[in-house]
């Protein structure tokens, strides 16, 4: 009986605390109607408010801080000497930022390939405002330029064709443009069946541009430089012309220019960023995202160091 007393108090006792608690939850989370929040002082909400802009700026300073240190521990930083082909491809990027601009000079042209799909060879020139400024359809502020000269893509390796190469010649022929042709060279085929594959497709004839090999990275690798001159010299041999080279700055301070072989050779160098090369170059490929009418998508910009008179003279085949 003694138990069972205790047992009925202590039961009593717990529902009376239970029941008080019930109570004070429902003062607090249903305040009186018409009873406002209480607000917050001016210095409780300057602290809140420098609170959320210390976290803000420590999770801006600590992201960048632990992606650097990721890339390093996973060794996908650039090494001292892989960083001037970084830079040249920052500098890729960062121009493509900015409107596209007419470069100063005489000579000024394109080079394309089936990337730009379907020129209008009629409509094809820079429109160009005062500020130097490209657009690729004319208005108001724009006067026409005409294109000096167009380089288009001819082969690659020892069997891929440019399905648009000979529409593009026909297109600059037909508008009595300065035409020439290019070879991307690949490090997987032969040097003869390259050449032989361009002399075949190219088709180059008197008063085009003498043939242009484009050496560059492909796939990770570039090719070996005695095959380089096998493809020189016998493109050479059958057109009776020295070929131009074509390469970015890097590749041309680092891997043709300690070689005396291609000193005899005439260069055409890719920078972007603004900044003429600061080495021997005929044509500079100064942006790869300059806009001309007539054609759908960017195209690279070209200037040639001298007059167009020198260009013919030069660099064009009897």
């Amino acid at each position: 009986m003694i138990n069972e007393k205790i047992f009925v108090t202590l039961q009593l006792e717990v529902e009376t605390k239970s029941k008080v608690i019930e109570e004070k939850q429902k003062t607090v989370r249903k305040p009186a109607k018409g009873q406002k929040r209480r607000k917050l002082t001016k210095k409780q909400r300057a602290l809140r408010r420098r609170w959320l802009i210390g976290s803000l700026a420590a999770v801006l300073l600590l992201v960048p801080v632990v992606t650097v240190v990721t890339l390093w521990w996973r060794g996908w930083l650039p090494t001292r000497e892989e960083l001037p082909r970084y830079k040249e491809k920052i500098l890729i990027v960062l121009s493509g930022w900015g409107h596209a601009r007419l470069p100063e000079g005489e000579v000024i042209g394109i080079d394309i390939s089936h990337y730009q799909g379907t020129v209008d060879w009629e409509e094809l020139c820079f429109h160009v405002d005062k500020t130097r400024r490209l657009y690729k359809k004319e208005n108001k502020k724009t006067s026409r330029r005409e294109v000096d000269f167009v380089v288009a893509k001819a082969t690659q390796g020892a069997r891929y064709r440019d399905n648009k190469y000979k529409e593009h010649k026909q297109g600059a022929r037909e508008r009595n443009i300065l035409f020439g042709a290019y070879h991307f060279y690949s490090w997987k085929a032969s040097a003869k069946a390259q050449a032989d594959n361009f002399i075949r497709t190219a088709q180059l004839q008197s008063g085009d541009l003498v043939p242009i090999l484009d050496v560059e990275m492909y796939e990770g690798r570039l090719p070996e430089r005695d095959s380089l001159l096998v493809w020189l010299n016998t493109v050479e041999k059958y057109y009776n012309r020295r070929p131009i080279i074509y390469t970015g700055e890097n590749c041309y301070l680092t891997y043709l220019l300690p070689h005396k072989d291609f000193s005899r050779y005439a260069y055409w160098i890719a920078r972007y960023g603004g900044q003429e090369p600061s080495r021997h170059h005929i044509i500079w490929q100064c942006s790869e995202n300059g806009k001309a009418g007539g054609v759908k998508r960017p195209v690279d910009l070209n200037v040639f160091r001298g007059t167009k008179a020198d260009m013919i003279y030069k660099y064009t085949l009897p």
